[in-house]
């Protein structure tokens, strides 16, 4: 890999120091975002630099144990809690946020934010849709520093390539809606991150993560929801989601036709996946 940009290696840093203080919770953390796309794409052949200022958690909470208090051991590593629940801030201002899925925040308020997790701080962690893939979609690796100075490292949970692309097209679909009235709130790089993905792993691999989605109901619903999204606005060059990711690359006119290209691959794919018993076919 290229020289990381001090940014990224920031944020790696601040992603341990959450780690660290949440040691005893590591069986209930999966790491989702742009650090765990990274950690399946690496470059992917973009003159894009690797870049994020922050990471993302989702936490599954049916192992999730009392103690120790989150909220605590977050704030006593030098973590406060922000604006919005589940945004905790290191002094260096860079937030690691901490998610649950909606079937698993235990509350059936509509405009609810925050999960609840009692006996856990009532701002530990927000509300997040999109991530239900994650929780049946993830395989363990050992994850350190970018900065080799930085000894630490982490056995933790890695959201699969097809559980993030799925929450990626949620989250800018999502925010393709709010448009009218929070502009600022859509990330281009949120689908150069689905481009990553769509480009870097094999159609196969990410064929047989959405299987593995349709074992569990929320995870196929979400699924379902995002492939139905794709279709509709990246499985063509003028497509809203591969115009954003164009535009995130710096407005490089190969990226939305490729992008459209790998999209209608996958869909196809989907469309004629073989049965279980017989093996994928490899993309040529």
């Amino acid at each position: 890999m290229d020289a990381v940009a001090a940014e990224y290696v920031a944020a790696r840093r601040v992603l341990l120091d959450a780690l660290e203080a949440l040691t005893d919770h590591l069986p209930s953390l999966i790491l989702v975002g742009a650090q765990a796309v990274y950690h399946h794409t690496g470059d992917a052949d973009l003159n894009v630099p690797l870049m994020t200022t922050d990471a993302d958690l989702a936490i599954d909470t049916r192992g999730l144990t009392d103690v120790p208090e989150i909220g605590a051991v977050l704030r006593a590593a030098g973590f406060v809690p922000g604006p919005n629940p589940g945004h905790w801030v290191a002094a260096s201002d860079i937030a690691v946020d901490l998610m649950v899925v909606p079937h698993q925040a235990r509350t059936a308020k509509a405009s609810a934010r925050a999960a609840r997790l009692a006996p856990h701080d009532r701002q530990t962690a927000r509300i997040a849709r999109g991530l239900e893939p994650a929780l049946v979609d993830h395989e363990r690796v050992v994850i350190g520093a970018l900065d080799p100075v930085d000894t630490r490292t982490f056995d933790l949970a890695i959201a699969g390539p097809a559980a993030l692309l799925v929450a990626k097209v949620i989250k800018i679909s999502e925010r393709l809606g709010q448009t009218d009235r929070q502009p600022d709130r859509l990330k281009e790089k949120d689908a150069l991150d689905a481009f990553r993905l769509l480009q870097a792993v094999e159609t196969s691999e990410l064929v047989l993560g959405l299987t593995k989605h349709r074992g569990e109901p929320n995870a196929a619903t979400v699924a379902d929801e995002a492939l139905e999204i794709l279709r509709l606005h990246a499985s063509t060059p003028r497509g809203r989601i591969a115009l954003l990711a164009s535009s995130a690359a710096g407005g490089d006119i190969t990226v939305a036709p490729a992008f459209a290209a790998l999209c209608n691959d996958l869909l196809a794919a989907l469309q004629t996946r073989p049965t279980q018993s017989e093996p994928p076919a490899a993309r040529p």
